[in-house]
């Protein structure tokens, strides 16, 4: 297969976006953010980065699948408006956000700097919201923060005080609430992805009894959602019989 042949363009960025590809062969095509092109090939042809100001479609493609992740509103926005100015649908596969029990201390958090009215001088955070949001922590006064390096560097820690942790996924409940109470941690801060990829962590904070502070999920262009694969290959064979 070609790039031309097809006829759906994916949006990479959640783990739905290569099983999705991994569904269509023959069919699609995928735009990789940075961290993607890193990681094992794609099941279809990679045509290009996500990047630039407006998605330029190509002539041969009849849907758009914005795939990114659901907390990458800059990818959501850029599809938006690519897919409106080809004239082609789009639809969004986008995973459930997480919801809380009665046993989680969650803190609804609108951004990373709401955090300042939250956490307290002396507490410590471990935070799991990327290495390119640290700075916008930068308002956490006398707080010591750890984040988890997963690629190999040897970059400063940007914040005052604080380290990075190296560890690689998978991670489990036990491990993640070993970690956590090892470090005396008094915060989990992360936004609000959804899907099992980040739920060890939330799964040791409950256990812990530790707070959480959840980062809202930015509010996203108006488009058709479906909430898993199979949600979405219906949604396919559907606009595209």
């Amino acid at each position: 297969m070609t790039l031309t042949d097809a006829d759906i363009l994916i949006i990479a960025g959640s783990a739905e976006a290569r099983l999705l590809a991994a569904a269509l062969p023959g069919r699609a095509c995928a735009l990789l953010p940075e961290t993607e092109r890193r990681m094992p090939p794609w099941p279809v042809p990679v045509a290009g980065r996500v990047e630039g100001a407006c998605l330029v479609v190509p002539p041969q493609v009849r849907l758009v699948v914005d795939a990114s992740h659901p907390n990458d509103w800059q990818a959501s926005e850029w599809a938006a408006r690519g897919a409106a100015a080809a004239g082609v649908p789009i639809l969004r596969l986008e995973r459930a956000p997480w919801r809380p029990s009665r046993r989680d201390r969650w803190v609804r958090l609108r951004d990373e700097r709401a955090a300042r009215f939250h956490v307290v001088p002396g507490e410590r955070v471990f935070l799991a919201t990327g290495r390119e949001t640290l700075m916008r922590f930068a308002c956490l006064n006398g707080v010591y923060v750890y984040a988890r390096q997963r690629s190999e560097h040897h970059d400063p820690f940007p914040l005052q005080r604080g380290r990075f942790l190296r560890g690689a996924a998978p991670f489990s409940a036990a491990g993640e609430a070993a970690l956590l109470r090892r470090l005396g941690i008094d915060w989990l801060i992360l936004r609000n992805a959804g899907g099992p990829g980040g739920w060890p962590k939330l799964e040791a904070a409950r256990r812990l009894g530790l707070r959480v502070g959840m980062i809202d999920r930015p509010i996203l262009p108006s488009v058709p959602v479906v909430r898993d694969v199979a949600g979405a290959l219906d949604r396919i064979a559907t606009w595209l019989a």
